[in-house]
Parts: C-alpha cells; structure tokens; sequence
C-alpha cells in the first residue's frame, strides 16, 4: 500500500525521540553544571538526607570505637514535575519540513538541560539567605563549630586577595572534632560580568601589577600562582542583583555543596499527540504537540564544599 502524508507523524515519532535522546545527552556530556552537584537517584516523591555533618576522621583504635551517627537535623528534597511543549503545524510535516522540526526538538532538549543548569545556579544564589540545617544561613559567618564559628562567606569582590582568603578559609574548615576536613576548591562559579575578571584569575599564565594613585611602582608581570588550580565555570544565569556573585566549591567530594535529585523510575520523557493519538489539537487545530516531562529537583548540600561572595 503506498505511504501517504496522513501516515508521516507516526513514522517521525521514533525517529524525533531520539533525536532528541542523542541531543539531551549530548548537552549534558558537554555542560560543566551538573558536575557542581552531587547526583541523587530516588524512586520516591520526598527524600530525607539526615546528614552525618562531616565525616569523622580517623583515629587510633584505643579500646572501643568511637560511634559518631545520625544528628538530630537533616533535610527533604521533593522532586518537582516540569515540561516543556511545543506545536508544529501539520502542513510543516506534509511539506517535507522536517529538519526543521528535528532542530526544534534538538532545541527541546537543550532547554531541558539548561533549565537544571538555571535550578542549580539560583540554589546557590539564594543560599545567603534563609536558615539552613544548622540554624544560620547556608552562606554564613557564623557556622557553629566545635569551640566557635567559621565563615564560608564575605562581601568581597572578585580578586586575587578575595580569592586567596576564600580559598584559605576552604581548606582549613573544621569537622565537628576540630580537624580540617581536607576541603580543596577546584571550581570557580560566576555570571557574564565576572567573566574575563575570573578567567584572567584562574588561568593567565601571567599577571601584571599595575601602579595606582597611591601606589606609583611601574607595572611589573609576575606569574600567577592559582593559574591550573581552578576550573572557571560561567553561568548566565547569575545576573541582576547576583551579577557579581563569585563562588568557589569543591567538587570532587562523594557529599557537595549542591543536590540535585532526580527520579530514577520516572525517566525524562518525550511524547507526541498526533493524528494517530486521537489528539484533538490535530484534528481541530491541524497542528501536532511535542513535549517533554521530567521530575527533579535541586537542594542545598554541605555548606563546608562552598564559598560564597556576595560582593
């Protein structure tokens, strides 16, 4: 029996899917975001995280061990449903405009990657305010210590000093025993106007100093001690009153700054209504409706891997 054009929207179907697949893993092979957070697979709705707050260090087995469990705090992550749809007129298909139509669902999943970029990056923006685990704000100078507080926060701008007092107080928070953690920042968050600022920090094999008003020496270039230490990740989303943000983090911890937790049961999904389906968008409309579901969300995870400024 021939092919007509009435049969061409269930033909596209499995092949837009997975253009669509190959598009969203490509995004994600490519991005640096999702690498800040650690990745949790849930198959529940709500998540409990009761945190063991640092992990002890070790110690000499005198007698018996020493149990260090759960706290009386922890913290619920709900996952959240999010889609995105969009409508392609059913004329563009029977006039055989169809990779126009494959960009537009590349675009799709593109805009899905990029929204749990945008999650992750307005998480952190918004941890200066607010009461965290333990009864001050994720971004704070006063995180209750044993012995006293520490601070993982200033209003500093981005610069080399700025830069290496964060880095300096990173690496010498304590666990709950007064033990430096072993915290090392490797990445350096900020939005478009500290772009070059950053990238001139973190990776400029040279830095030259430059008289000012009160200081007349003459410029004098002198290598630069943090270039390879920090991976310089810039987001978009850190603009308006958080343009200037700057944050510094450690990402190689198994438990870090940033969770992001997704449904493992519950897969990213792209579907069609078309004629097929019995959509009436097709029928009264003549247009077909693509879209994709998903359920995550992102929440706050140890402010120890965190440094922010919020100059």
């Amino acid at each position: 029996m021939a092919l007509t054009k009435s049969d061409i929207p269930e033909l596209l179907l499995p092949g837009l899917k997975t253009e669509f697949e190959v598009a969203y893993r490509n995004e994600l092979n490519h991005s640096p975001i999702e690498g800040l957070a650690t990745i949790i697979q849930t198959t529940v709705p709500s998540q409990q995280y009761a945190w063991l707050g640092a992990v002890p260090g070790m110690r000499e087995f005198v007698g018996e061990r020493v149990l260090q469990g759960l706290k009386g705090y922890g913290v619920t992550i709900s996952d959240k449903t999010f889609e995105s749809t969009i409508a392609v007129d059913r004329k563009a298909i029977e006039d055989d405009q169809l990779d126009l139509i494959r960009l537009r669902i590349r675009d799709l999943a593109g805009r899905v990657a990029h929204h749990r970029h945008q999650m992750l990056i307005e998480t952190l923006a918004g941890a200066f305010t607010g009461n965290g685990l333990d009864g001050v704000p994720f971004f704070s100078g006063t995180h209750p210590v044993k012995g006293g507080t520490f601070s993982n926060t200033s209003g500093n701008a981005l610069g080399a000093n700025a830069l290496a007092e964060a880095m300096a107080a990173m690496m010498t928070v304590p666990d709950e025993a007064g033990i430096p953690l072993g915290i090392v920042p490797d990445t350096l968050v900020v939005g478009p106007n500290q772009m070059w600022n950053a990238l001139e920090l973190a990776e400029s094999a040279v830095v030259v100093y430059k008289g000012n008003a009160t200081d007349t020496a003459g410029s004098t270039p002198y290598a630069n001690a943090f270039q390879g230490r920090l991976k310089v990740v810039v987001s978009p989303f850190l603009t308006g009153a958080s343009a200037d943000n700057w944050f510094l983090l450690d990402t190689k911890r198994a438990i870090r700054a940033l969770i992001l937790q997704q449904r493992s049961d519950v897969p990213i999904e792209f579907a069609a209504l078309e004629a097929g389906s019995g959509s009436e968008s097709a029928f009264m409309q003549d247009r077909y409706l693509y879209g994709v579901r998903a359920r995550y969300n992102v929440g706050l995870g140890l402010w120890q891997c965190a440094y922010g400024a919020n100059a």
